[in-house]
C-alpha cells in the first residue's frame, strides 16, 4: 500500500496493524481454546478409566503438540500474508473519528486522478485540513478488541481448569510406570506407582487396612500383653492411621500412630499391655484400626474382641468346678457374649461395606435382626433358668442385668427392621456392656458366696423336685389368666368411659366420675382377692390415675378429660407390665418342670437297674408326679403367654400320638403298684426303662425348642480352649511373661506364678493330645517346669530358649504327622481369573520386595 499523502498512509498503516494484531490474537485464542479443551478431555477419560494406554496417551498429546505448533505457524502467516481493502481501513477510521467528516475517502478517490491539476489542489486543501485534526488530536483506534478479548477469556478460563485438573488429580501418574532408580530417587520416600494392568484401582478410589496379627478374637488374661499388625493401604495418599478401642461397649479411645513413611502403604506393630488399661476378669475390649486418605476417604477394618478370662485355677474354685451350676451359668453367659460380638462385627461390615447393592444390604439387615431378635429371646430363656434354679439366692442384680440386655438386644432388632442404622452401633453396644456386667456380678456374687451355689449335700431333697410345686405353678397359671383377663376387660370399660368423656357435657361429669370410682374399686377389690398375680407388676400408679380422673369428673374440673385419658394409659402400661412379668415367671416355671422332669427320669434310671431296691409304691407315685409334670409342660408349650417362647419341637413331643405313648407308659408304671415286688421285679424295671427314655425324649426336645443362641451356648464349653489350640495358647502366655520381663514390668508374683501355671498346662495338654508320650516334648515340659517354679526370678535367657526348643520340637513333630497322612490333593489356580485390583497390589507387593 502506497501513497503520496502522509496522513492518508500514517492511518491506515496504524489501523492495518491494529486489525492484523486482533485478528492474531482472536484466532490464537481459538486455537489454545481447542488444545487445552482436548488436553482437558484426555484427563477426564484417563480419571474415569476411558483410557488407559499410555502409548496412546502419548500419542494423543504429542499430536496435540504437533497440530498446536503447526496451526499457530499457519495462522501467523495467514495474518500477515492478508491485507484488508484501503476503503474499508479508511471507513473503520473515520467511523470511530466523526471529525474526517469523510477526508479519508475523498483522498482515497483523488489518488486515482493524478492527472488533473484541479483535482491535486483540491486533495491538497483536504490533506492540510486532516493534518491539522490530527495534530489537535490524534484519533482513537479503530477496531474493538470486544471480539478477541472474549476468546482470550474463554481461552483462560479452560488453560486454568486444564492446569487445576492435571494438579490436584495428576491423571499422568495414573499411567506412568516406574522406571530404573536412580540414586537421587533412592534416598527420597518410596512412592508405589499403580501398575499398567491394574484398571479397576485407577477407575475408582480404594483403600483397605487390616490387622493381620492376631487377626481374631482372643482370650486371655488381665497381664497379657498383645502385640498388633495393623496394615493399611490405598490408592490415594495416606494421611494418618490409629486403632481405636472400647471397653465393655463404652465410649470409643483413640489411640494414634506416626504418620506413614510412604504415600500409599504403611505397616505398624504396636504392643499392648492389657494391664495398662485396667481391665478386670470377664472384661470385653473391642479394638479395630482406621486410616484416612488426603481426599478424605476413610478405611476401617474388620472388629475384634480381646475377653479377659480368669485364670483357669479360679475357675475351677467355683462351686463344682466345671460341672457345677455356677460354671454353666458363666459359660452359657459367654456364649452368648460370643454371639454378640459376631453381631457387632458383622455390623461393623455392613455399614463399612456402601458398594453392596440396596437389596442384599436389606436382607444383611433382616439377618442382624433376626440375630438380635434370638439374642434377645435367649437372654430372657437364661434369664428364666437361673431365676427357677437359683430363687433363694443374691443373683437380683445379675437378673436385673440380664433383664436390661435383654430389652436392649429386642430393641436393636428392631432398628435394624426399620434400617435405623445410627443408632444400631450404640444399642448393640449397651446391649454388650449389659451382658458383661450381668456376668461380671454373676462371678463376683458367687466367690463372695460359694456356699450357697455348690450341690445340695447327699440326702437332701431338691427343693425345685417338690410336688407342691406342680400345684403352685398351676394355681398361679389360672390365677394369672384370670387376671389378666380382668384387667383386659377394665382397660376396655376405662376406654368406652375415655370416649363417653370426651363427647360429654359438664353436667354429665358427675355421673361418669361415679363410674370411674367403680372401676377404681372394683380394680382394687380384685387386688386384694388375687394377691399373687399383682404381686408381679405394682397396680398402685394405675390406681391413683383412677382416683384422680374419678375426683376431678365428679368436680367438673377443666384437666377431667386429660386425667381421664391418663387413666387410660396408666391401666395400659400396668397391663403391659403384668403380661411381661406372668411371662417371664411362667418361662421360669418351664425350667422348674424342666428340673423336675430331669430328676424324675434319674429317678426312673435308678428304677431300672437290676441292682435297684425301689418299691412299686414308690415307682408309682413318681409316674404320678411325672405324668403332672408333663400336662403342666404341655400347657407351656401350647398357651399363651409361652407358647411363643418355644420352638415346635416341644409342642410335638407333648401332643399326638407322642403324648399319648408317653402317657401309656407311665400309666402302666404306676399301676405297678399292684405287682408283687419279687415276681415282678423284671417287669417293673423294664417299665421303668421305657418311662425314663420317654422323659428323656422330652427333655432333648425342651432344649431343641430353646432359642438357636441358647442352645449353642448349651451345647459348646466356652470356658476352655479346643485341645489343639492350647499350644498355640500356652506358647502366647510365656510369650507374655517374656515381654513383662524384657520390659521391667513389675507383676504380682501371685499373678505371675499363675500365668506361668496355666501356660504350661495347656503347653502339657496339647503335647499329650496332639503328640502322645514323645520323649523329647517330656524334657521340654520338665525343663519349662522346673524354670517356673523356681524360687528365683524368671531367667529371660532360659525362657527364651525353652520357647524356641518347643517351636523347632513342634515343626518337627507337625511335618512327620503330615507325612504320615495321605498327601494333599494340589489346585492350580489360574491367575487370570483373580480379580485385577487384587493382581495389581500383588504385583506391588513383589515390585516393592524386589527393591529392598
Amino acid at each position: 500500500m502506497s501513497s503520496h499523502f502522509t496522513v492518508v498512509q500514517t492511518n491506515l498503516n496504524r489501523a492495518e496493524f491494529r486489525w492484523k494484531w486482533l485478528r492474531l490474537l482472536q484466532f490464537s485464542s481459538m486455537l489454545g481454546f481447542g488444545l487445552c479443551l482436548a488436553a482437558l478431555l484426555i484427563g477426564g477419560a484417563i480419571l474415569y478409566g476411558w483410557l488407559t494406554s499410555q502409548t496412546a496417551a502419548l500419542v494423543l498429546f504429542g499430536s496435540l503438540l504437533v497440530v498446536g505448533i503447526i496451526g499457530w505457524v499457519v495462522l501467523v502467516i495467514a495474518v500477515l500474508a492478508t491485507s484488508p481493502d484501503r476503503s474499508r481501513l479508511a471507513a473503520a477510521v473515520e467511523r470511530i473519528e466523526p471529525r474526517f467528516l469523510d477526508r479519508l475517502n475523498t483522498l482515497l478517490f483523488l489518488e486515482k486522478k493524478t492527472d488533473d491539476p484541479v483535482n491535486d489542489s483540491f486533495a491538497l486543501r483536504i490533506a492540510r485540513q486532516t493534518k491539522l485534526l490530527i495534530t489537535e488530536q490524534p484519533p482513537p483506534s479503530p477496531f474493538p478488541a470486544t471480539r478477541a478479548l472474549a476468546c482470550l477469556t474463554a481461552c483462560v478460563i479452560v488453560l486454568v481448569a486444564t492446569v487445576m485438573l492435571y494438579a490436584m488429580y495428576a491423571p499422568w501418574r495414573l499411567l506412568a510406570v516406574p522406571g530404573p532408580k536412580s540414586p537421587a530417587v533412592a534416598q527420597k520416600p518410596l512412592e508405589l506407582a499403580l501398575p499398567a494392568t491394574n484398571n479397576a484401582e485407577q477407575t475408582q478410589s480404594w483403600g483397605e487396612v487390616r490387622i493381620t496379627d492376631p487377626g481374631a478374637d482372643l482370650k486371655l488374661t488381665k497381664v497379657d500383653v498383645l502385640p498388633l499388625q495393623i496394615e493399611a493401604a490405598a490408592n490415594q495418599p495416606l494421611q494418618q492411621v490409629d486403632w481405636v478401642s472400647a471397653v465393655n461397649g463404652a465410649g470409643e479411645a483413640q489411640h494414634s500412630l506416626p504418620p506413614p513413611a510412604e504415600p500409599r502403604y504403611a505397616a505398624y506393630q504396636p504392643t499392648l499391655y492389657l494391664d495398662e488399661f485396667n481391665l478386670s476378669d470377664w472384661d470385653v475390649m473391642t479394638y479395630y484400626a482406621r486410616a484416612s486418605t488426603t481426599q478424605t476417604n476413610s478405611y476401617a477394618s474388620d472388629l475384634y474382641f480381646v475377653e479377659i478370662r480368669p485364670f483357669r485355677e479360679d475357675l475351677l474354685k467355683l462351686p463344682g468346678g466345671q460341672n457345677g451350676q455356677a460354671y454353666r451359668v458363666l459359660n452359657e453367659m459367654s456364649g452368648l457374649i460370643s454371639r454378640q460380638q459376631q453381631v457387632i462385627r458383622q455390623t461393623h461390615q455392613h455399614l463399612q461395606d456402601q458398594g453392596k447393592p440396596e437389596n442384599l444390604r436389606a436382607q444383611d439387615r433382616k439377618k442382624l435382626a433376626g440375630a438380635e431378635t434370638d439374642l434377645s429371646d435367649s437372654t430372657q430363656h437364661l434369664y428364666a433358668q437361673m431365676a427357677s434354679e437359683m430363687e433363694n439366692k443374691a443373683i437380683g442384680e445379675a437378673l436385673d442385668n440380664l433383664a436390661k440386655a435383654k430389652n436392649s438386644l429386642a430393641r436393636t432388632g428392631q432398628l435394624l427392621e426399620d434400617n435405623t442404622m445410627g443408632e444400631v452401633p450404640g444399642g448393640e453396644r449397651q446391649a454388650l456392656s449389659e451382658l458383661v456386667a450381668a456376668r461380671k456380678v454373676f462371678q463376683k456374687t458367687v466367690t463372695q458366696n460359694p456356699g450357697r451355689f455348690g450341690e445340695p449335700p447327699e440326702g437332701e431333697p431338691d427343693p425345685l423336685a417338690n410336688s407342691q410345686k406342680l400345684s403352685q405353678m398351676a394355681e398361679f397359671r389360672d390365677e394369672a389368666k384370670a387376671t389378666q383377663e380382668f384387667v383386659q376387660k377394665t382397660i376396655e370399660q376405662q376406654r368406652s368411659l375415655a370416649r363417653q368423656v370426651q363427647t360429654a357435657a359438664h353436667n354429665e361429669f358427675p355421673r361418669l366420675g361415679r363410674q370411674e370410682q367403680q372401676l377404681a374399686q372394683s380394680l382394687a377389690d380384685f387386688q386384694s382377692q388375687h394377691p399373687q398375680a399383682f404381686s408381679l407388676a405394682d397396680p398402685a400408679q394405675a390406681q391413683r390415675a383412677l382416683a384422680q380422673a374419678a375426683d376431678s369428673l365428679q368436680n367438673q374440673a377443666g384437666d377431667a378429660r386429660a386425667a381421664t385419658q391418663n387413666a387410660t394409659r396408666q391401666l395400659e402400661q400396668f397391663d403391659q407390665a403384668l403380661q411381661e412379668r406372668s411371662a417371664e415367671q411362667q418361662l421360669a416355671d418351664a425350667y422348674k418342670l424342666k428340673h423336675m422332669l430331669d430328676r424324675q427320669a434319674q429317678a426312673f434310671d435308678q428304677m431300672s437297674r437290676p441292682d435297684s431296691q425301689a418299691s412299686a409304691d414308690e415307682s408309682g407315685r413318681t409316674a404320678g408326679e411325672a405324668r403332672q409334670t408333663v400336662n403342666q409342660l404341655r400347657k407351656v408349650a401350647e398357651q399363651e403367654p409361652t407358647r411363643d417362647l418355644f420352638g415346635q419341637p416341644l409342642r410335638d413331643a407333648l401332643s399326638g400320638n407322642n403324648k399319648v405313648d408317653l402317657d401309656a407308659k407311665l400309666d402302666r408304671l404306676e399301676r405297678a403298684r399292684r405287682l408283687a415286688d419279687a415276681a415282678e421285679r423284671g417287669s417293673l424295671q423294664d417299665r421303668a426303662a421305657a418311662a425314663r427314655d420317654a422323659l428323656a425324649r422330652v427333655s432333648k426336645a425342651f432344649e431343641q425348642s430353646q432359642p438357636g443362641a441358647m442352645q449353642a451356648a448349651n451345647q459348646t464349653d466356652s470356658l476352655q480352649d479346643a485341645a489343639q489350640d492350647r499350644f498355640g495358647q500356652g506358647l502366647t502366655e510365656l510369650g507374655s511373661l517374656l515381654q513383662q520381663l524384657e520390659h521391667h514390668r513389675q507383676l504380682a508374683p501371685e499373678d505371675q506364678a499363675k500365668q506361668g501355671r496355666q501356660a504350661l498346662f495347656n503347653l502339657q495338654t496339647c503335647l499329650r493330645s496332639q503328640y502322645g508320650d514323645n520323649e523329647e516334648g517330656n524334657q521340654i515340659m520338665l525343663h519349662l517346669e522346673q524354670l517356673l517354679k523356681g524360687e528365683t526370678p524368671l531367667a529371660t535367657e532360659d525362657l527364651k530358649k525353652l520357647m524356641e526348643e518347643l517351636r523347632h520340637f513342634s515343626v518337627e513333630t507337625s511335618a512327620q504327622l503330615a507325612r504320615k497322612q495321605d498327601p494333599p490333593e494340589l489346585t492350580n489356580i489360574d491367575p487370570a481369573r483373580l480379580p485385577p485390583a487384587y493382581r495389581g497390589r500383588i504385583q506391588k507387593y513383589f515390585q516393592k520386595l524386589s527393591e529392598k
